[in-house]
């Protein structure tokens, strides 16, 4: 077991056992520090697999997935993007602002276009790439899959991602011209 492994394992430990005292003992402050604590366990995955190039993901007790390279990579960024999400969601639970920051984000989506566009393009890069157990097979298999199973999803992903990117860009430089063109539907939605 390598020492990634100890140091995730731990810090996921005790953030099970800081959030659920915290749900059970009905302190919140337990129970937000321990979300943070999984964002931060999310953040060290991320680093391992950016810095080794490397991360293997266990779905069932017999099968896991591999990823290698520039797919590794992107599996890093977007678990540090979950990790952020955590400890943004815990302290804004605390601070007790949540509804505020909620407003805001509908009033100006740009950060959370954005963030979503990294999000699909990090999977479209993940996709496409596909894992090492993806690329083992026979030949004609191996190349369906990659058609069926990774290159048209990851191609989908790319287009979503290209547009959520684009209008979360468009709303950051020119919110006027967003809302006039529909962007303003979020607010009437919840404002009324």
């Amino acid at each position: 077991m390598s020492l990634w492994s100890i140091v995730q394992i731990g810090l996921a430990a005790i953030a099970f056992l800081l959030a659920f005292a915290g749900d059970k003992l009905s302190i919140p402050i337990l129970l937000y520090i321990g979300i943070s604590t999984f964002g931060v366990t999310a953040i060290v995955v991320s680093m391992e697999a950016m810095i080794t190039r490397r991360i293997v993901l266990y779905r069932h007790r017999h099968y896991s997935e591999t990823y290698l390279g520039f797919a590794a990579y992107a599996q890093g960024v977007q678990f540090s993007l979950i990790g952020i999400f955590f400890i943004g969601t815990s302290m804004a639970a605390y601070l007790d602002n949540g509804r505020d920051i909620f407003l805001h984000l509908i009033q100006r989506p740009w950060s959370v276009l954005v963030v979503f566009g990294v999000f699909c393009l990090m999977q479209a890069v993940i996709a496409i790439g596909g894992s090492v157990e993806q690329k083992q097979g026979t030949r004609w298999i191996v190349m369906l899959d990659f058609f069926v199973g990774r290159l048209l999803p990851g191609l989908i992903l790319i287009v979503i991602g290209l547009g959520a990117l684009g209008l979360g860009l468009f709303e950051f430089v020119a919110p006027a011209q967003f809302d006039a063109l529909g962007g303003g539907f979020l607010e009437v939605l919840f404002w009324g």
